[in-house]
């Protein structure tokens, strides 16, 4: 039986910052296709499906065709049981956070077929093995980090473009079959459009600066919560609550949905215009 456990630190200085919810992204992406994240893996393949959880997927290690069976559990581990193969065992990715901070623990137990425990075939296939694994999770803290970057660029440039109210360059941040939905006002459809209606609101109010509060990332969404301080025409400011969700497409924005109530805006001026 070959057995090996390491620990891996996520966090390192350099990197941006990764949180339980960024790594459990990646493990679940790595679930699913693993050819991005193992360099010995030539082939992966869901073949079922029991539920969101738990699956069955083909794979091709080392030139071996096999299955595994995979078991999530939300947040904390990824289970791989080999169902067949010359190498059957469990192999487990386990999210660990303690006083030393967030960690990624790899592990495994194998046996290899027709090979004696503790012999020298055994021991020099352990070590292969254990080698790809930490390949395996180098990779997929690098692209877990590539993505984190890459979301946390577009979402900087993005609210830069936007609280600087520089139309041009907000809208090139957009995909060409980009839709916005903002507050009460009509769904908008691709680069012009958004620009068209952005720049319309704009054209009401004297500026605005977003202060984010939280941040949930999703591997196809980010949800970001802010208060929005508005400068009205007339000077005076007020700030308001406001939940987009935000679909990155490539290194632009597919989707963003605006959830706030902009009436406020307008409401002490409308009053200062009622003739007394």
């Amino acid at each position: 039986m070959i057995e090996v456990s390491k620990r891996i630190p996520v966090n390192a200085p350099g990197h941006p910052t990764l949180t339980r919810g960024d790594v459990w992204q990646g493990l679940v992406l790595k679930a699913n296709n693993a050819l991005p994240f193992v360099p010995a893996m030539t082939h992966c393949k869901v073949l079922t499906r029991e539920d969101d959880n738990v699956f069955v997927r083909e794979i091709e290690f080392r030139g071996e065709r096999c299955r595994e069976r995979i078991t999530m559990t939300p947040q904390r581990q990824v289970e791989f049981v080999r169902l067949d193969g010359s190498v059957l065992g469990t192999i487990l990715n386990l999210i660990e956070e303690d006083d030393d901070g967030l960690g990624l623990r790899f592990s495994f137990k194998l046996q290899l077929a027709g090979v004696a425990d503790g012999s020298a075939e055994e021991i020099a296939y352990g070590k292969i093995v254990e080698q790809d694994y930490l390949k395996a999770v180098d990779a997929t803290l690098a692209a877990i980090r590539k993505a984190k970057t890459a979301r946390d660029t577009l979402i900087k440039r993005y609210y830069d473009a936007v609280d600087a109210m520089d139309l041009e360059t907000f809208k090139s941040l957009h995909s060409q079959s980009a839709r916005m939905t903002f507050a009460n006002f009509p769904a908008a459809v691709g680069p012009d459009q958004i620009a068209g209606a952005i720049g319309q609101f704009w054209s009401t109010i004297g500026g605005l600066k977003h202060t984010f509060l939280n941040r949930w990332d999703h591997p196809d969404e980010s949800i970001l919560e802010a208060a929005v301080t508005y400068t009205r025409q007339d000077g005076q400011t007020l700030t308001l609550p406001s939940v987009a969700i935000l679909k990155p497409d490539g290194d632009k924005v597919g989707e963003l949905r605006v959830f706030m109530d902009v009436a406020p805006i307008y409401a002490e001026q409308e009053r200062q215009r009622v003739p007394v």
